[in-house]
């Protein structure tokens, strides 16, 4: 094979390979990137009303709840513990009695979180979750 041939060859395998690196690196973030280290299902349930739940993830921040990243700082806070939340309310909150069932089921840092509580009405749900439960 002449010299002129054997150096077209070896630059056509070099951009081959320099253009199947590129794609590979290019790509690899994307196929690399972990899952949230927190993945959750916010769920509430009013007595003879209605039941609303969404997804919260943390770790990075998202799913589809309203209020993800106030909520996130919240559980990052309370070490994953919805129980251990310490609101500051100044919500003065009437003695209504509608139940309000709260719940978080899912998976905290690796580990198994389930968490429940029912509350005597909404407004003394949100005065003690914040913006965890603020669907």
């Amino acid at each position: 094979m002449p010299t002129y041939e054997r150096r077209v060859t070896m630059l056509r395998a070099a951009g081959a390979i320099a253009l199947c690196g590129a794609v590979l690196l290019g790509s690899s973030p994307a196929l690399a990137a972990p899952p949230p280290k927190v993945q959750v299902k916010v769920i509430y349930a009013v007595k003879g009303g209605e039941t609303k739940s969404v997804w919260l993830h943390c770790g990075p921040t998202g799913g589809d709840h309203p209020r993800a990243q106030a909520a996130c700082r919240l559980l990052e806070k309370a070490k994953g513990q919805p129980g251990e939340l310490n609101i500051k309310s100044a919500a003065a909150c009437k003695k209504e009695l509608k139940p309000h069932a709260a719940a978080v089921v899912g998976r905290w840092n690796g580990q198994v979180l389930k968490w429940g509580k029912v509350y005597a009405n909404g407004c003394q749900m949100r005065a003690a979750t914040g913006a965890l439960f603020a669907l």
